[in-house]
């Protein structure tokens, strides 16, 4: 007999296993109508997700800011740091490479009156490099140096947030991830020397329809991009309207696991490969597929009001 980890993803099989904790909460205080009827909906999202690999409500426990300290940030009021900020695979501030369907620009940065960073897609006529869409992607690797004076930023272990409005419409790939050189090494150890943690993304197809709307996923990238690569989705999840409303988007990591949260509250954790002990610069971007075609929200940002690292206290 096949067991059920050939039939069902990894991220099933554990929402299969939430299912009876959730049980043991609802058993345990009835009492709560309110807590109860909370628990019965994300009772019902994790059947889904075990059977359809659907989205689930994040409902875990709270994260423990206490046992951390802000170790930097960017706040975005005054632009933002050019010392610390660089394009992502856009090799200076006037720069224009092409990523899968459209062009990297910075161009399509700006700044809100209130102190938020803005990345745009738009389809433009008379762009850098032509008729086309135009998006960008921004990271604070140290190892590069593409415009000057960069020192960029990287760090090992603690707690990563972005605070965020996602951008609307198809074909839209939004992302806050951390990164290291290593991830391009030939000679693989799993995770330990380089890896790609994906905070965020989220899925291209933005129909009310799709099984996926309003919700954001976290992935782990190991092994190199080449024929060794492995991946570990951890699932989908909910966000509080997150087309049109601030949320955050977070991961704690340390030498043991990666914990990802929504709102401050716990989503998924996983060790996949080994967790990389090496330490990992930021990347906001906003990637661009085919299925841009379709969107009806053109122009469309992600409004970034932060970006926080956090380090655990002695």
């Amino acid at each position: 007999m096949r067991s059920l980890s050939s039939f069902f993803a990894k991220r099933q099989l554990v929402a299969f296993s939430e299912i009876f904790i959730v049980l043991g909460k609802i058993f345990k205080d009835p009492g709560d109508l309110k807590k109860v009827i909370a628990l019965f909906t994300v009772l019902g999202q994790l059947m889904c997700a075990f059977v359809f690999d659907t989205p689930v409500t994040p409902y875990k426990d709270k994260i423990d800011m206490d046992k951390f300290e802000l170790v930097w940030s960017d706040e975005f009021d005054h632009g933002f740091d050019t010392k610390i900020w660089q394009g992502h695979y856009v090799y200076g501030a006037d720069d224009t490479q092409i990523r899968d369907t459209a062009y990297w620009n910075r161009g399509q940065v700006s700044f809100t009156d209130d102190g938020c960073l803005k990345l745009t897609v738009d389809y433009k006529e008379n762009g850098p490099a032509g008729p086309g869409y135009y998006s960008y992607g921004m990271e604070t690797n140290p190892n590069k140096n593409y415009s000057g004076d960069h020192t960029g930023y990287e760090q090992l272990y603690g707690y990563f947030e972005m605070r965020c409005i996602l951008p609307k419409g198809t074909g839209i790939n939004p992302a806050f991830w951390l990164l290291t050189d290593g991830m391009w090494a030939d000679d693989t150890d799993g995770g330990v020397s380089g890896a790609e943690v994906d905070i965020f993304e989220t899925n291209t197809k933005y129909d009310v329809n799709n099984k996926e709307f309003g919700s954001v996923y976290h992935t782990i990238h190991i092994d190199s991009y080449e024929e060794a690569h492995r991946a570990e989705n951890q699932g989908s999840y909910y966000a509080d309207d997150p087309y049109n409303k601030f949320n955050t988007y977070g991961v704690e990591w340390n030498s043991e696991e990666y914990i990802f949260y929504i709102n401050g509250i716990e989503t998924a954790r996983t060790s996949f490969g080994g967790v990389c002990q090496v330490p990992l610069y930021l990347i906001i971007s906003v990637g661009v597929d085919d299925n841009i075609m379709t969107n009806q929200y053109i122009p469309s940002s992600m409004i970034v009001d932060y970006v926080r690292c956090y380090q655990y206290k002695n």
